[in-house]
């Protein structure tokens, strides 16, 4: 699709949103930009939990922390939202790792708050402020009695810490290896990889899929946020796609923004990979 025409598309899928949207995408070997409204100062959910996994790999990196630390599950940690460690007791012993791998994979927020009693906000804001992501913030830990928001950030600084993951200069190869592996096995996969198509994306022939997807997703009342680096055999990319304002409030499989917003990351799919690549 010419540049041009894609413009038109994604401003299309824009006009038919209630929300407000912001999209950033980066081909990581031609460094072709598809963006819309990239500089928007989002609410990020828990897209933040990216960064805050990026800020403790940075503390291992410099042997402040380890990987295999065990962390104790406190009464102040729990929070309710998603993820399972809530509905666990307190006491309960997880190695950091583990509760990072919970942090992505099934976004849990108890599992989340304890990685954030270890390592505290001002260290997150500190490694973002120092490796060049000024609106990349996170507030508070994860608790809906305090208002505001949890996190604030722009697609294209999203975009630009993910491209430095793609190219394992982000901390270290070796965390940037660490972050990828927990970046893959994210189970909400019902925006960013909605209308990609099934066949590049599934193992069931016991085969690694031909695309490989790593990502962070976040919801909030109005809220749809997905983050993730793409791999092909035909190229890889980065993309940021951030919603605020939407007016469909549920948490469902068909609220607007997980019906609408696939679109863009579709559109951006077939323009960097193009289906004749692969069809």
């Amino acid at each position: 699709m010419p540049p041009s025409d894609l413009d038109r598309a994604i401003a299309q899928v824009a006009q038919n949103f209630s929300g407000r949207i912001s999209l950033y995408a980066e081909h990581m070997e031609t460094h072709e930009v598809i963006a819309f409204q990239p500089s928007l100062l989002m609410e990020t959910a828990s897209v933040i939990k990216l960064p805050v996994l990026a800020a403790v790999m940075q503390q291992i990196e410099e042997r402040h922390l380890d990987l295999a630390m065990d962390l104790v599950l406190q009464e102040a940690d729990f929070v309710e939202g998603s993820g399972v460690v809530q509905n666990l007791t307190p006491g309960l012993s997880l190695s950091l790792h583990d509760a990072l791998m919970l942090m992505i994979t099934v976004s849990d927020n108890t599992a989340t708050n304890m990685v954030l009693r270890l390592v505290g906000l001002e260290t997150v804001n500190a490694a973002m402020q120092a490796w060049s992501f000024p609106h990349i913030q996170i507030f508070k830990r994860i608790d809906f009695a305090v208002p505001g928001p949890i996190g604030l950030a722009r697609a294209d600084e999203l975009s630009a810490l993910l491209k430095r993951l793609h190219d394992r200069t982000l901390v270290s190869p070796w965390a940037c290896d660490v972050m990828w592996d927990i970046l893959t096995r994210q189970q909400y996969n019902t925006l960013m990889t909605r209308d990609l198509p099934y066949a590049l994306l599934a193992e069931e022939t016991g085969q690694p899929a031909p695309v490989q997807i790593g990502s962070k997703s976040g919801s909030l009342e109005g809220i749809r946020n997905d983050v993730g680096i793409v791999k092909s055999p035909w190229g890889d990319y980065t993309v940021a796609l951030l919603s605020d304002g939407c007016h469909d409030l549920r948490f469902h499989i068909d609220n607007e923004a997980q019906r609408i917003l696939p679109r863009l990351t579709r559109l951006v799919f077939d323009h960097f990979i193009s289906p004749d690549h692969w069809a």
